[in-house]
């Protein structure tokens, strides 16, 4: 495999894929960010690049540099960047709470919408001025590679970090190479919402987590007779079709097929995973859901809170959208088992820049946002399933307008996201997403599509070898 040598390297790829991952956090905040940290000119970043070749070279082949030593007692400003502008709320509630504790630090939140996020993120860690905390999603073996995240395990042995605390899959997601790069923050979960009120007024009985593929299908084929019946316009079904993780690849874990095999090549080329996106195609050519291109105008949870779909494949980090609407007569019910109810569940975490001026500072950051306080808090105010196992039953009471247990009864279903090579990582992310697109807007056939998917995928990886 070859090494990153610095991030410039990598490029700012990961535009493309801007709404790919929309997972891990990443739901569509409309109400714009105040960053400005990560807007960085061509001019500082090529003079930052030549400044901090040799750090990010260590740090690339995972040379861990030891903890900073403690403060001074005078105050330190750190900066902290997330994209979710829902989330940043509670995240300030968490920031006062820690300043309280720890008057000699300030943290400075910095939020960027997740279309942007990357893009910005990239920038600002290729001139060594990202912040000093950040929200990291699955790509961890892509920043610890390019020597941006501090490797984490002289800090956490020092402090007596207990990772039997949180869930496994996190906690494993969060290492590269054998070094932890991250502190646990969170985990995706999805449950499919139903609108009962709609389901009342078509007289179709609603469905209960026992049941399959099939009773779905036909579930929304009875929907779509009675509410043509009716002269409406509702869709029985919505997807985010333009999400990874969202939906249809959660769809390909249920159908029993993978994104990789255990060789490491990519698993989308087999009969499971053609059956899985064969089995969406034919939801849109049934008009059971919206297509491809109705979800990138309006997104599924617009549909269906705007009460044009009765039913929708929810993942957590979207669950906050329809809470805040206030949609009135939702249940959530769990995944349908096609072969499995398994679905991919992303992670988040927290990670540290390498190149900050402050990690004493921000370690301690890190450690309050990994404390028992501060995992109920999140737990408590819903904006994610927390990493830490003990507070994740507060999540499931911690909406108003559901009952969010079906998302931490499904976490036994839930399979960790795995991640590519580091190397290709952007390459496959940004065939996964044009592929899938030509498969759901009919430009390609699904196995041809798949199997060429999958021959591009393997294609890049074998090239970085």
């Amino acid at each position: 495999m070859r090494k990153m040598k610095k991030f410039a390297a990598l490029g700012l790829a990961l535009t493309m894929i801007a709404t790919m991952l929309t997972g891990c956090g990443g739901s569509d905040k409309s109400g714009a960010s105040n960053s400005t940290s990560g807007e960085t000119s061509a001019e500082d970043s090529q003079a930052a690049q030549g400044e901090s070749e040799e750090n990010v070279e260590s740090e690339a082949d995972g040379e861990e540099s030891a903890p900073a030593q403690a403060s001074s007692g005078e105050q330190v400003t750190i900066t902290y960047s997330l994209w979710d502008e829902i989330q940043s709320v509670v995240y300030q509630e968490l920031i006062d709470n820690f300043e309280a504790q720890n008057p000699d630090i300030h943290v400075e939140m910095q939020l960027t919408p997740w279309d942007q996020y990357w893009t910005k993120f990239d920038a600002a860690a290729g001139a060594n001025q990202a912040a000093d905390v950040f929200f990291m999603n699955v790509w961890v073996p892509k920043y610890a590679e390019a020597g941006i995240l501090e490797p984490l395990d002289s800090y956490m042995e020092r402090d007596g970090f207990d990772f039997s605390l949180y869930t496994e899959s996190i906690v494993n997601t969060g290492t590269y190479n054998g070094v932890h790069y991250t502190v646990p923050k969170g985990t995706d979960s999805m449950a499919v919402a139903v609108n009962t009120t709609l389901f009342e007024k078509y007289g179709v009985t609603v469905p209960t987590s026992d049941w399959t593929w099939d009773d779905m299908v036909a579930v929304c084929r009875e929907l779509k007779e009675k509410i043509a019946a009716a002269g409406d316009s509702v869709y029985p079904m919505a997807f985010m079709l333009n999400s990874t993780n969202g939906s249809w690849q959660p769809v390909v874990y249920q159908f029993g097929g993978k994104v990789f095999n255990d060789d490491g090549t990519s698993g989308y080329d087999s009969a499971e995973s053609i059956e899985a996106i064969q089995s969406l195609v034919d939801l849109i050519d049934e008009e059971l859901i919206p297509d491809y291109q109705m979800v990138s105008d309006t997104s599924a949870e617009e549909f269906f809170i705007s009460g044009q779909a009765c039913m929708l494949y929810l993942p957590t980090f979207s669950s906050q959208k329809v809470e805040q609407a206030k949609v009135e007569g939702v249940e959530l019910i769990k995944l349908p088992k096609a072969k499995t109810q398994e679905f991919i569940a992303g992670s988040m975490h927290y990670g540290m820049n390498s190149a900050s001026e402050h990690k004493e500072e921000a370690w301690r950051f890190m450690q309050y946002l990994a404390s028992e306080e501060a995992n109920d808090i999140v737990g408590q105010r819903g904006i994610d399933l927390p990493a830490r196992i003990s507070s994740q039953s507060y999540y499931a009471s911690s909406f108003e307008q559901f009952d969010g247990t079906a998302f931490v009864e499904g976490l036994v279903d839930a399979k960790a996201y795995p991640n590519a090579p580091a190397y290709a990582e952007d390459a496959i992310n940004s065939i996964t997403n044009d592929s899938i697109m030509a498969i759901f807007t009919k430009q390609i056939g699904v196995q041809e599509g798949m199997e060429k998917m999958a021959a591009d995928i393997n294609a890049e990886i074998e090239s970085g070898k």
